[in-house]
């Protein structure tokens, strides 16, 4: 064969060989489908408290001394009222103990800085158990500094957790002897809130109660 034949026929050869190449490059099948109407949807995290039908409320222990023993009890209903599950966390808030001053000789000579004290004993000599579903759980006095011992030893305690719709009994129960007290309390009262919170359950650290 001639020598520019050869050629030409190379030529044509690297022509063809330069389609295929490019062919091969941008010739391919695709499929595509495109989803639509996506959102991100957040759940909620709810809760109701009552005692009775009555919402949740701060209550007061006065005219102790009636009888001898001092003691009570009270109950709420707490539901979780969201779309999420939900670890319960109890504590006490607003722990005041109220001093009725020198209210007479006897009070006076038990506490002989009445006229000055703002703190009152009451709480002291009052024991308080917070219970879930009618066994006790945690226990402290009523002693204004012991405020967070409550919820500090209910985060102790194994999760308690609340599955949407669910309800229960969550109570307290008050008691002192009529040997653990004298005329130092006379007059005095103890006020506190009780605080029911429901925390998202995550995969990290225990939240702070």
């Amino acid at each position: 064969m001639p020598k520019n034949k050869k050629l030409i026929l190379s030529l044509v050869l690297i022509g063809f060989t330069a389609m295929f190449a490019i062919g091969g490059t941008y010739a391919y099948f695709t499929a595509i489908r495109t989803t639509t109407q996506n959102q991100i949807k957040v759940g909620t995290l709810d809760l109701s408290v009552n005692s009775n039908g009555e919402s949740i409320q701060p209550f007061v222990l006065e005219n102790i001394g009636q009888n001898g023993n001092i003691g009570g009890s009270k109950d709420w209903k707490v539901k979780n009222t969201g779309s999420l599950p939900g670890r319960l966390l109890v504590r006490l808030k607003n722990l005041v103990n109220h001093e009725a001053g020198c209210i007479n000789d006897q009070k006076r000579a038990a506490v002989p800085d009445c006229e000055t004290k703002t703190d009152g004993d009451l709480g002291k000599v009052i024991t308080l158990n917070v219970s879930y579903e009618g066994q006790n759980k945690v226990s402290s006095t009523l002693a204004t500094d012991q405020v967070a011992k409550v919820g500090t030893d209910w985060n102790e305690l194994t999760p308690i957790v609340l599955q949407p719709g669910e309800e229960r009994t969550v109570g307290v129960n008050w008691a002192t002897a009529e040997d653990k007290y004298g005329n130092e309390i006379q007059g005095d009262s103890t006020s506190f809130d009780m605080d029911f919170r429901l925390i998202q359950l995550i995969n990290g650290p225990t939240p702070t109660n």
